[in-house]
């Protein structure tokens, strides 16, 4: 039996044995049992609801630190790559310079074999052996331009062997530098691990908190109030901030070309019951493996990305007309509020099993503040 309902036939029994009391003064103690146990229920209640709101406090904690994690995952990811891509660079300049390094070599070898093996005298003695003038200045000239391709040769080996240096620097100080973000990967990754362990402790603790159908039913009710007052706080006009849906074609003209957020299998359907009691689905349930990315459905402006309980960690995109679509369950945030996002641009990572009994992304559509059938909506896969 619920525990309300058990409160309240304690209620009518203290009734009935009060008035028995008063004729019956032996009935006095029972009296007293039964308000000691209603006191002591009442305490329960509340210290039960107490550690409920505690548990959503600690998994709205746990869930914005696993997103951060993620996105920094994902950024280090990114800076891995890119230092990956300047190594190579780095090494191709290398083996470049060192070919022309080889060739300048080779050719200077070849140069000072040349002089040698054809005796060519130095320029004094030719100066002191001139007799024809012209001769003399012709041999002069030719000397001068020996020597100025040697004197270049040489110009451009040290030229070449200088920047051999700096790419051996510049590797060195790359290299360098990815092996510190593989270490900060390392920590982050271990970091991630222990905060999704504590996540799923505290999903558990949860489940069995809101275990009997009464509680969930009392808790999904209070969730879509939740929703409802964000949606009312968020869709007012606000000073400078509208979506940017200008230069793009209006939300109503897109029925059936909506870009889907993720594709899977559609694991709940929109208006389809809930097997609790006779709510039914506001929006759609698309299975996901964790950490897929999730996409915008079409262009507009974030209004909200953070953890909502029942929802998880949710974004919320504003496309003008009230149009609005959600997304809930996500592992990782990437947009934040204000962030203008254009049709298929990615926006968070798809979460695990959440609240909502399903691995996937949870999506809606909603109108002035009202729940739409988004595969009215959606484009075909």
């Amino acid at each position: 039996m619920p525990l309300r309902y058990f409160l309240i036939t304690l209620l009518t029994c203290l009734s009935s044995t009060a008035l028995w009391a008063a004729k019956d003064p032996a009935a006095i103690q029972q009296l007293e049992d039964v308000k000691t146990e209603i006191h002591n229920l009442s305490e329960h209640v509340a210290t039960d609801k107490s550690s409920q709101s505690e548990l959503f406090q600690q998994l709205k904690q746990q869930s914005r630190a696993v997103s951060k994690l993620n996105r920094t995952l994902l950024e280090i990811k990114l800076q891995l790559q890119k230092q990956a891509a300047e190594l190579i660079q780095i090494e191709r300049r290398q083996q470049q310079e060192q070919r022309s390094h080889n060739f300048e070599l080779t050719a200077l070898n070849k140069q000072i074999r040349a002089a040698y093996n054809t005796s060519q005298p130095n320029f004094v003695k030719v100066l002191l052996n001139q007799q024809d003038p012209a001769s003399f200045s012709r041999s002069s000239v030719y000397f001068d331009y020996f020597n100025q391709a040697r004197q270049q040769q040489l110009t451009d080996i040290s030229s070449i062997l200088q920047n051999l240096t700096a790419d051996q620097k510049a590797l060195l100080a790359v290299q360098k530098k990815q092996q510190q973000l593989y270490n900060q990967q390392q920590q982050k990754q271990q970091a991630l691990q222990q905060q999704t362990q504590q996540r799923q402790a505290t999903l558990a603790a949860l489940d069995k908190k809101i275990a009997g159908q009464d509680a969930r039913i009392a808790l999904l009710k209070e969730q879509e109030q939740s929703l409802q007052s964000l949606l009312q706080s968020i869709s007012k006009p606000k000073a400078n901030i509208s979506p940017n849906t200008n230069t793009h074609k209006a939300f109503s003209k897109r029925v059936g070309s909506l870009t889907w957020p993720v594709k899977g299998k559609l694991l709940a359907r929109y208006g389809s019951t809930r097997k609790l009691g006779k709510l039914k689905w506001q929006g759609i349930m698309i299975a996901s493996p964790s950490g897929k990315d999730i996409v915008a459905s079409a262009p507009g402006r974030v209004v909200f990305s953070d953890w909502l309980r029942g929802f998880g960690l949710l974004m919320i995109i504003d496309h003008g007309d009230q149009y609005m679509t959600l997304y809930g369950n996500n592992a990782t945030l990437l947009k934040q509020v204000g962030d203008n996002v254009v049709s298929g641009e990615r926006i968070a990572q798809s979460g695990d099993k959440g609240i909502r009994q399903y691995a996937g992304l949870y999506f809606e559509l909603r109108h002035r503040g009202n729940p739409r059938n988004p595969l009215k909506w959606l484009g075909r896969l």
